[in-house]
């Protein structure tokens, strides 16, 4: 169990984080039952922003909120899966997007703080870019349970039933800019924040993506062009005794 306390310990750990938002986003992305919903996305969530929030060595008091949005989150997918109750079918997924904001907002001021580049900063920064697509994710598939609960407009164009893959792959296609157009936002408060993240994910990789790998790319270049230390001259069998403070050894007389 020592390396699994290593990796508690360690920070900066951003490939590790990587591998546990990969497994969120496929949870996020399969998690369609209304009553379970809840704590299916929640736990793995939740353990994974508070991991975020130690590798990035957050504030104690940012640390301290996440656990009380945790323990609101857990509560909240507890009393749906007793109840069933509709009106909280929204609530758990706009509080899975405050704590992936939270994450976010925690490794870019890690990152940005940092004097080195280092690989694990790269992933760090890739880490923010799929933050960023499950927060808006999760935020489309909120705002789509609530306009359904309320009888609203829905949020896509496309009839028919949508599933959160559907709402997740809209979110991954906006921030990418593929622009497929087969999903597409139908009223004017989806389209807004479509076009937001479009933004967001615009802004991030023009300004920090960009930035990194230039300081990256400098640093490694400074490395490639140092001077290697000459090598120290061996002291010769004569010189040695000498330099310890003892008597050098005599020379051989000549033969008779």
């Amino acid at each position: 169990m020592k390396w699994l306390d290593g990796l508690w310990r360690d920070s900066d750990r951003f490939a590790l984080l990587f591998v546990l938002l990969i497994g969120d986003y496929i949870l996020l992305t399969l998690v369609n039952s209304i009553q379970w919903g809840g704590l299916l996305r929640g736990v793995p969530v939740s353990v994974t922003v508070l991991y975020a929030l130690h590798t990035s060595r957050s504030r104690p008091m940012l640390v301290k909120v996440a656990w009380v949005v945790v323990a609101f989150l857990l509560v909240v997918g507890i009393v749906q899966a007793a109840t069933k109750a509709p009106v909280l079918r929204s609530v758990d997924l706009f509080i899975v997007t405050v704590m992936l904001a939270m994450a976010a907002v925690a490794i870019l001021r890690r990152i940005l703080g940092q004097s080195r580049v280092e690989v694990e900063s790269l992933f760090g920064a890739v880490d923010i870019y799929i933050v960023i697509g499950l927060l808006f994710g999760a935020l489309y598939v909120g705002m789509a349970q609530f306009q359904a609960e309320h009888h609203l407009q829905p949020f896509l164009a496309q009839p028919g039933r949508h599933t959160s893959s559907d709402y997740f792959y809209l979110s991954f296609e906006t921030l990418t800019t593929v622009g497929f157009g087969d999903l597409t936002p139908l009223t004017n408060g989806a389209r807004s924040v479509v076009v937001l993240e479009a933004i967001v994910g615009q802004i991030f990789l023009v300004t920090l993506v960009a930035r990194l790998v230039s300081l990256f790319a400098a640093n490694e270049g400074l490395k490639a062009s140092a001077p290697e230390a000459p090598p120290s001259p061996t002291p010769s069998p004569a010189e040695v005794p000498a330099a310890a403070g003892g008597v050098p050894p005599a020379a051989p007389s000549p033969p008779a």
